[in-house]
């Protein structure tokens, strides 16, 4: 065993530990992937996702809209989820079970969102085809596909489509009506104001929250969490009182924000030659506080 390896114990998950062992490129690349940390928010609104996918079906099926600010976990979570409920075959190899997910276009409108559900089932279709031809088209997929919920990202978007996004929120309600499924929405605060336009389709959505991170013992159990996918040889105590008060001022109140904070301060940790993340790595990343890119934009 190495001179690094000898300085494993059990602050590391097995995975992580194993990546010591891998060259200085690989590693690094390890430092950078996306892992899930199943935060206690995060796996409260999981179970309320499951919750929505077994709901019996009905003609007025809830729905739910996670918001949250930019960058804080909304489609981590989304992810994590359709991950947990993978597409399902019967015997016979016609679809037995489906989540349809598709993210709405920055400027969304009737025709461009139906794409976007075809798309999302890999069926091929004239783009600039009208939203009627389309609109049956998506629905009779859907159902062939046992679509048993619609998941649309970015649901903020609808702010962008003007007088449309009345209309557009109307076929939505229409068509999973007729499926009989819910809906499953993320976006930031914009979602809210977008889904007022179509009282109807509003008063079934339920909203869920992420709020903002607080430097509190959440906040710590997600550092002490995510130290354990990182793989350093040395314990690095990120939940420290000297290290977690200077994580969360470079990082911010977003989880987003934080976990690329962590990743590179591993990644600066493995390029220093050493084997734990401290002031000192943390001290290199500077340019990447939040302040620091405020500030700037204050001077342009």
């Amino acid at each position: 065993m190495n001179e690094t390896l000898d300085k494993v114990d059990d602050h590391l998950c097995a995975e992580a530990r194993e990546a010591l062992e891998l060259p200085k490129p690989e590693r690094i690349a390890f430092c950078r992937e996306d892992r899930w940390v199943g935060y206690t928010r995060a796996q409260q609104i999981l179970r309320q996702c499951d919750d929505l996918l077994l709901h019996p079906r009905s003609l007025r099926m809830p729905c739910l809209l996670i918001v949250g600010r930019s960058n804080n976990g909304k489609s981590s979570i989304i992810e994590h989820f359709i991950k947990r409920h993978p597409f399902l075959t019967k015997e016979d190899g016609t679809p037995g079970f489906s989540i349809s997910w598709v993210a709405l276009p920055a400027k969304p409108s009737e025709s461009n969102f139906w794409s976007e559900v075809l798309w999302s089932l890999n069926i091929a279709h004239r783009s600039q085809d009208r939203a009627d031809v389309k609109r049956p088209a998506a629905i009779d997929a859907m159902r062939y596909a046992s679509t048993r919920m619609l998941v649309i990202d970015e649901m903020n978007h609808l702010a962008n489509a003007g007088k449309d996004a009345a209309t557009l929120l109307a076929e939505i309600k229409n068509a999973t009506s007729a499926l009989r499924i819910p809906i499953l929405a993320t976006g930031t605060q914009p979602a809210i104001h977008a889904l007022r336009s179509e009282p109807q389709l509003m008063t079934r959505f339920e909203p869920i929250g992420l709020e903002r991170w607080k430097l509190d013992a959440e906040y710590l159990r997600f550092l002490i969490s995510y130290e354990k996918l990182l793989p350093l040889a040395e314990q690095s105590n990120l939940a420290s009182r000297t290290l977690a008060p200077v994580i969360y001022g470079m990082a911010g109140d977003t989880i987003g924000d934080t976990v690329s904070l962590l990743k590179e301060a591993a990644v600066q940790a493995i390029e220093m030659g050493r084997e734990r993340i401290d002031a000192e790595v943390l001290s290199k990343l500077r340019g990447h506080r939040r302040e620091d890119w405020d500030e700037a934009a204050k001077r342009l």
